[in-house]
């Protein structure tokens, strides 16, 4: 029952002048037939051509690593760190920034995020103690691996 309908449906879908009760027809007749297939040939050229650029965008996205699409600024003030963060939308950004913040021995003392359009995080983080001083380079390289985990 259901293939039937998706058949009845194909037959109605295929452009009319694809109908074989066309053979018999004047030339003007002909000549519009061959006019409208001409046109939707045009057309599905132009479909196939968007699509082919859609996947090649695709393509570039793809091959592009995922860190090029993002900013991570980390600025060293006095003794805190102000954390400028710009990525792609995904699950647990927020969580991981916050992890990594955590396990560089780092407390939040004031932040704000937002992830309307892009994940947006500006922070200023206190290292918790003086024993480990993280670098401006080593924070940044860990907070882009937070981002985008393994």
């Amino acid at each position: 029952m259901v293939a039937r309908g998706q058949k009845k449906r194909a037959r109605q879908e295929k452009p009319h002048f694809l109908n074989p009760r066309h053979s018999k027809l004047s030339n003007h007749e002909q000549s519009m037939v061959d006019s409208e297939a001409l046109l939707y040939i045009i057309m599905l050229k132009l479909k196939i051509e968007a699509l082919q650029r859609k996947a090649e965008v695709f393509k570039i996205i793809k091959r592009e690593p995922l860190h090029q699409f993002q900013d991570v600024k980390v600025e060293k003030i006095g003794e805190k760190f102000q954390v400028k963060i710009k990525s792609l939308k995904g699950d647990d950004k927020l969580i991981n920034i916050l992890e990594a913040f955590e396990e560089m021995g780092l407390s939040v003392a004031q932040a704000r995020a937002s992830c309307q359009d892009t994940f947006v995080m500006e922070a200023i983080v206190v290292p918790q103690s003086k024993d480990k001083l993280w670098s401006v380079d080593d924070m940044t390289d860990t907070l882009v691996k937070a981002l985008y985990p393994l």
